[in-house]
């Protein structure tokens, strides 16, 4: 079983968010991303939590890749972010989605996503833990949420 923290380091208690619907999409790499987000995502569930994963692009506000770029997944990745209704945006996780990390572009690999598209949030860590990506989503939302309604 999961347990909710109430409170976060500094001591304020954890915003009351929008709904925040992701789909992830491993592009390439070790998997050690995806499986810190399959952690998260059993936790979140368990904790009845405003931030979800979906299991199509068409159900997501957020696309969250992990892994790096391949030539084979680019196309895949365009198909996805197509079918993403409304405003879509565009998470990097670890070091391979930012920049590559250890996979070079070569014939096979075109490098991190970060270097293609203009993504909202980049999360580097080769992997984050869970605990990383989940304050990394909340202080995203957070200051999406200061910008609108400023």
């Amino acid at each position: 079983m999961a347990y909710l923290n109430l409170f976060w380091p500094e001591g304020t208690v954890l915003p009351r968010m929008l709904p925040l619907d992701i789909f992830h999409m491993e592009t390439g790499g070790c998997t050690g991303c995806a499986l810190e987000l399959r952690s998260l995502s059993r936790a979140l569930v368990e904790g009845h939590s405003d931030i979800r994963f979906v299991s199509t692009p068409r159900q997501a506000g957020l696309l969250l890749v992990t892994g790096s770029l391949t030539v084979e997944m680019a196309p895949v990745v365009e198909l996805a972010w197509q079918a993403m209704p409304g405003t879509r945006l565009l998470a990097a996780v670890g070091d391979c989605a930012v920049d590559g990390g250890v996979f070079t572009p070569s014939y096979a690999v075109l490098g991190g996503v970060d270097g293609r598209a203009r993504a909202s949030l980049l999360l580097p860590g080769c992997p984050p833990s869970p605990a990383e990506i989940l304050d990394a989503l909340i202080r995203w939302r957070m200051q999406g949420e200061d910008e609108l309604s400023a």
